[in-house]
């Protein structure tokens, strides 16, 4: 096992990150414009990338195994002396990974905010007709004491 050979392998690794992540920058843009459609496409791709991804770290960390290399405090290769390219494949499979974890969080964040805003909606709809500030009455029509103002004068 060689290092030019480790080189290579990580190359292939921050592509399946960088893959990743722009699948999930689209998925953002799908939630965005409520395309559900993409959204279910989308979930298929991020399956491939992701078994891709899962292939080419485990190709990534048997190489590593083979030359003495593991990653240490912060994310440093150690065990050995490193060829320039070796730790410049490593640097840009850490910043593709901590960019795809970034766009995993945000995206996850978005879904959790449209999800409380659905649940909420979901109970003030569960709870019509329950009392007398409801707008909507358990048959889903509006509720007489729903704040009745009269347009007319008379």
């Amino acid at each position: 096992m060689t290092q030019a050979a480790l080189i290579q392998t990580l190359s292939i690794e921050a592509g399946a990150i960088a893959a990743f992540g722009r699948a999930l920058a689209d998925e953002r843009e799908a939630i965005k414009r409520q395309d559900f459609q993409a959204l279910t496409d989308l979930l298929g791709k991020k399956m491939e990338l992701a078994q891709a991804l899962t292939r080419a770290t485990a190709a990534r960390e048997a190489q590593m195994i083979a030359l003495k290399l593991r990653v240490g405090a912060g994310g440093l290769l150690i065990g050995g002396p490193l060829e320039p390219g070796v730790a410049e494949a490593w640097r840009k499979v850490v910043f593709f990974a901590h960019k795809a974890r970034d766009a995993n969080e945000l995206n996850g964040a978005i879904v959790n905010a449209h999800l409380e805003f659905t649940q909420e909606a979901i109970q003030v709809l569960r709870q019509g007709g329950a009392g007398p500030n409801e707008m909507y009455g358990r048959n889903g029509k509006a509720s007489a004491t729903a704040g009745c103002v009269s347009l007319a004068a008379g």
